[in-house]
């Protein structure tokens, strides 16, 4: 029978044998592959010529999938020590007949052979100098200049980094002082070092801190308006706690370094609480008034028949020393006495004195009450209360008269406090009421000198504000 067949294709004969199938093969495990799991640039699919990494800079050493999931980064390969330069520095840093002692020039050398160490072999050849003990031999004979010479040394090398200090503000407060951060993963004595630099300039910092707050203190004393005592500014806080050298919770060292930093640091003569006490003293005083605090008292006294001279001197803790002479007359009637005296100035002065022989009490114009005791025939004993100054003092008193009584001298030694009168106390309650160094409210909305109150007006006046400093910051 005949067939038909397409156009194109062979005749096959019905009796030809089909063709053998191989049996299918056992699948086979791959080979293992000697290379490394990592990740590499995509390079193209297989049989692809292999195409150069555009020149981007992100070409580097490869990072294995462990390492990635770790977060670990690999140290760039380092150069092994030389050993001639670490055979110097173990003749430096070993005592031995030949060289006993550490000196200077040990010092001196041992910094030399580390400068010439290359920069990619510096950080392992501290590391070895640490694990046989040179380096904590090194560290221990090195004085502040040395060892700031050696951690500068290391920075340039790249195994430290440097944390710059603050800027130093007006009259020389100084700034943040300036630290290495201690890494946890630095050789252990470099560590030392690093915390031993940064108690020299923490100490630093302080003594320069308490030269400041002096000299903030000696330009208070010298401003002769309370505009001028504005300008100055407020003294400032100097923060050196602990936290400064940055170290983490976990590190191990961190107390001991925490430790030795506050030990070492030291503190400052003056407070910053004594810097604002001067600064209102001064701002008391400009403005006509007496600041809070203790003072001492002499007055020396002579008269004859009537008239009376008296000269007294005031030293306080606060605000200037005073001197006042003054003369005038004086009049009994029985247990009664009248004193009635003029400063140099030409203000008046009255006092009222009862005397009932073992006591006395008397009473003068300015408000002082002052009760007087006996304590034998030319020594008294006196206590004295002035509700408006706010003073309370006592002390004693020597007296000397002739017979007739018309001569008579006393010298009386007292000791006071002075403390807030009602009015400063009132004031100080009063939250609307700016200190020293503070900004008036008023001023910040733009309040004009003739639109305020006429009492919140007198209030700035007293504080020593006038209307063309008031325009002048109101413009700000």
């Amino acid at each position: 029978m005949s067939r038909i067949d397409s156009s194109g294709s062979s005749p096959v004969s019905p009796d030809s044998p089909l063709p053998e199938v191989d049996a299918p093969t056992a699948l086979k495990p791959p080979a293992p592959s000697s290379t490394r799991n990592e990740l590499r640039t995509y390079d193209g699919p297989p049989g692809a010529p292999a195409v150069a990494p555009p020149p981007t800079g992100l070409a580097g050493p490869t990072v294995s999938a462990r390492e990635l999931a770790l977060g670990s980064r690999p140290r760039p390969p380092s150069s092994p020590v030389p050993e001639d330069v670490y055979t110097a520095l173990k003749s430096h840093l070993t005592r031995s007949l030949s060289n006993p002692l550490l000196t200077g020039s040990d010092v001196q050398a041992t910094h030399s052979a580390l400068g010439s160490v290359p920069r990619d072999a510096y950080r392992a050849t501290l590391e070895r100098m640490d694990r046989d003990g040179l380096l904590a031999t090194y560290v221990s004979r090195l004085d502040a200049p040395s060892r700031q010479s050696f951690l500068d040394q290391a920075v340039s090398n790249g195994v430290l980094q440097r944390r710059s200090g603050g800027v130093t503000g007006p009259l020389g407060m100084p700034g943040r002082p300036e630290i290495f951060v201690n890494d946890p993963k630095l050789p252990g004595a470099l560590r030392d070092a690093v915390n031993a630099h940064a108690i020299d300039t923490g100490r630093a910092a302080v003594l320069s801190y308490d030269a400041y707050l002096q000299r903030h203190g000696e330009a208070v004393g010298q401003s002769d308006s309370l505009r001028a005592l504005r300008s100055l500014g407020a003294p400032q806080a100097l923060d050196l706690r602990e936290t400064v050298l940055g170290l983490s919770w976990a590190d191990p060292r961190r107390e001991r370094y925490e430790a030795e930093w506050k030990a070492g640091i030291g503190r400052p003569q003056h407070s910053l609480v004594q810097a604002y006490e001067t600064a209102t003293a001064r701002a008391l005083v400009l403005s006509g008034q007496r600041p809070a605090g203790t003072f001492l008292t002499a007055e020396a006294s002579a008269s004859h028949d009537l008239l009376r001279v008296k000269s007294e001197a005031r030293l306080a803790s606060r605000g200037p020393s005073e001197l006042q002479t003054q003369a005038g007359v004086v009049a009994k009637a029985g247990p009664l006495e009248l004193e009635v005296m003029t400063d140099v100035h030409g203000e008046s002065e009255t006092e009222l004195q009862l005397d009932l022989g073992i006591a006395s009490v008397s009473r003068d114009s300015q408000g002082k009450v002052e009760l007087s005791l006996g304590a034998g025939s030319h020594a008294r004993a006196h206590v004295n209360l002035n509700a408006r100054t706010a003073e309370f003092g006592g002390g004693v008193a020597f007296e000397l008269s002739d017979k007739t009584g018309q001569h008579h001298a006393s010298l009386k030694l007292g000791y006071g406090l002075r403390g807030l009168t009602p009015e400063r106390a009132a004031q100080a309650l009063r939250r609307d009421v700016p200190g020293v160094f503070s900004r008036p409210k008023d001023l910040d909305p733009g309040t004009s000198w003739d639109a305020l109150p006429a009492e919140r007006r007198a209030l700035y006046e007293r504080q020593g504000w006038t209307r063309e400093e008031w325009a002048e910051d109101s413009r700000r």
